[in-house]
């Protein structure tokens, strides 16, 4: 073997920077880092941060500078610094007797991510130098890690030991450009689990302390203790599970401020499609992405969320974000960048769509109230602007996006959040009528779960039917 002093720099500064690297050799074997293992652990919450385990390949994490056992030979290196730089994926050649190895990575002139903040608003189970050395790798300036409540495996014994590093409303830990943030993920198995970011003090329980009552909270009681000084809620939405209808009404009565996108997938049972089903049903809800990382089997800020960065504040980042986020005034990405604005109003809304790090394998698409325009665009430019007149009073909501169809099987790779229309019609289509059954199904389900608990548990049960009720009759009116 030959050791080898692996050094990436930014290429403008030339000082080390933190990236997410791979050297392989051309069999398509992975090298590790000096004090990483070549064999790790993927499962959820064991051993996260520092490596990544995607697709057969291995990705591991420096600081700028690493050492590495390599034979002498040719290598594919790959390093990478989120959507600010120029990817790095070139043959290197180690010979006989090489100590050392120099590599640069180069900004991105003239682009438009400056004008922006990226943030990653969910992630568990990573230490804080982790989550910086991450973050900053993936090109993020935030990173919201949300502490919970884990069991242990083989004997089932809840682990809450990161809520001992919550930091609510403060930095936790700031390192390589990349600020951490510390607060809590509220779960409770029926009525519907909640991230709450900047929150002035950690919010309890954790998790209902039994999945068979409501317990001393409910999921709006859990709302408006993170909301009392300006937190932001968001609703971590579980694809998989029937109820969760006290979430729908926290959402719906605007105890939440925006519902999460963790899964990309356009499949059936996807967080994606049941965003848009909110969207058609009429509940006007933004939308923040999030990796929801909690092993090493995932990217941090896989989506990340972009918020714009105002023209004149004096806002540190962090809040600009926060309140950009609560706007809408943001899009998630996992490369492209695109930009959906209004450019007039009368007689018809003028809209205007940007994109650019487009490959030449993605798809442009105007999501109007669920229904999909593909546009053509020549494949050899990375780079897009749209422009189209809309009738108000023919639509509610538009978003853009960003498709990718590898493997046969589509999945977002960008999406803004909607645009949506002064008209609002007042007449119930049979799209819509059909969008808000469905999320009366969610209700129904709680309504069922909550009627069956025993009498002792009344007074608790009562508020929150009446949080449905008042829930569903705003739905419905469209109030």
């Amino acid at each position: 073997m030959t050791l080898i002093h692996l050094r990436v720099n930014d290429a403008e500064t030339q000082k080390p920077v933190p990236v997410r690297i791979r050297i392989a050799d051309l069999l398509g074997n992975s090298f590790h880092p000096l004090g990483r293992q070549q064999l790790f652990l993927t499962a959820p919450h064991s051993a996260v941060g520092g490596q990544v385990a995607y697709e057969n390949k291995k990705y591991y994490y420096i600081d700028g500078a690493c050492e590495i056992d390599l034979p002498p030979g040719i290598y594919n290196l790959e390093v990478t610094k989120g959507e600010r730089f120029h990817k790095v994926f070139k043959n290197i050649e180690i010979k006989q007797g090489q100590a050392a190895l120099r590599v640069n990575i180069e900004r991105k002139l003239n682009s438009s991510w400056g004008s922006w903040i990226s943030g990653d608003a969910r992630c568990h189970d990573l230490s804080w130098p982790a989550a910086v050395l991450e973050g900053s790798s993936e090109g993020l300036d935030l990173v919201h890690l949300l502490a919970c409540e884990n069991l242990q495996p083989g004997n089932g014994i809840p682990d809450v030991s990161r809520i001992l590093d919550f930091s609510g409303q403060e930095i936790a830990y700031q390192k390589f450009g990349c600020s951490l943030f510390v607060n809590t993920l509220n779960h409770h198995p029926f009525l519907g689990t909640i991230g709450i970011l900047h929150s002035h003090r950690p919010v309890f329980p954790l998790v209902s302390p039994s999945s068979e009552y409501p317990g001393i909270w409910s999921v709006i009681d859990w709302c408006r203790q993170g909301h009392r000084k300006n937190g932001l809620i968001t609703w971590v939405f579980d694809a998989n599970n029937k109820y969760q209808g006290e979430a729908l009404a926290a959402l719906i009565l605007n105890e939440i401020d925006l519902f999460e996108i963790s899964n990309l997938s356009l499949d059936d049972n996807s967080s994606m499609l049941f965003w848009y089903t909110l969207l058609n049903a009429g509940v006007r809800t933004n939308a923040v992405g999030a990796s929801g990382k909690n092993s090493n089997a995932v990217f941090l800020g896989y989506p990340k969320t972009w918020c714009r960065k105002p023209s004149i504040t004096d806002s540190p980042d962090h809040l600009s974000w926060l309140e950009s986020a609560r706007r809408g005034d943001s899009f998630f990405s996992v490369g492209p960048f695109i930009e959906l604005t209004i450019i007039n109003f009368m007689p018809l809304m003028e809209i205007q769509l940007i994109a650019h790090d487009l490959s030449t394998d993605d798809e442009i698409e105007l999501v109007i109230d669920g229904k999909i325009t593909t546009f053509e665009r020549d494949k050899s430019l990375a780079n897009l602007t749209l422009n189209m007149e809309l009738n108000p009073g023919g639509f509610e909501w538009v978003c853009g996006r960003v498709i990718s169809n590898e493997d046969s099987k589509p999945f977002v790779k960008a999406h803004t959040n909607p645009l949506f229309s002064r008209n609002v019609n007042d007449q119930m289509g049979q799209e819509k009528l059909c969008a808000i059954q469905k999320l009366e199904i969610l209700f129904e389900n709680t309504e069922a779960w909550l009627r069956s608990l025993d009498l002792k548990e009344k007074k608790r049960v009562d508020q929150i039917l009446g949080f449905l009720t008042e829930a569903k009759a705003k739905l419905v009116s469209g109030n």
